[in-house]
């Protein structure tokens, strides 16, 4: 069992953009443990804030047919298409939470692995829209901010509703 917990989506660490890796950081344990919270909660990607790291570095599947984690230490978008789609994210900062926002279809990057070895990738389709999922709680913000109020309003009612209702199933006597 990991060390780090999830934080609450309400938790002012999250708002708090992140700058580079520390020297000093252990990037192997970093990776690991964030992959190990990661899985943990079923995800396919993590913010090292999310957990109260604050080091710039978020791990994510890189392939998701393989389900091989990658981390991705000080990246950088360099490019995206002008092209966007629409598709529904969740969050594990925002538990039963899902919102249509719109993402361009594929991103050129640059990150750091683990070693500190330069990467330069290009992703697309769910590998892009992880990348920039979790890009997005290194600076600071999150997916919640890319959809007006109401919509985000009417995604925690709904998510509310379903959670009530599977608390109801879980205490029916069997």
């Amino acid at each position: 069992m990991t060390k780090y917990e999830l934080l609450r989506n309400n938790h002012p660490l999250l708002k708090v953009p992140l700058t580079n890796v520390g020297e000093c950081a252990d990037r192997e344990q970093i990776k690991n443990d964030l992959i190990e919270v990661m899985k943990e909660h079923n995800g396919v990607g993590l913010s090292a804030n999310q957990v109260g790291l604050m080091e710039r570095v978020f791990v994510m599947y890189g392939d998701f047919s393989k389900r091989e984690p990658i981390a991705c230490f000080n990246p950088k978008i360099i490019q995206e298409s002008e092209e966007d789609i629409l598709m529904e994210e969740g969050c594990l900062t925002w538990p039963g939470v899902w919102l249509k926002i719109k993402r361009p279809v594929w991103i050129e990057v640059e990150y750091e692995d683990e070693n500190g070895e330069q990467i330069k990738n290009k992703f697309t389709d769910l590998e892009a829209r992880a990348f920039l999922h979790e890009y997005d709680h290194m600076e600071g913000s999150n997916f919640t901010k890319r959809v007006s109020k109401l919509k985000l309003d009417i995604a925690l009612r709904r998510a509310r509703k379903v959670a009530k209702q599977a608390k109801i199933l879980e205490n029916r006597p069997r």
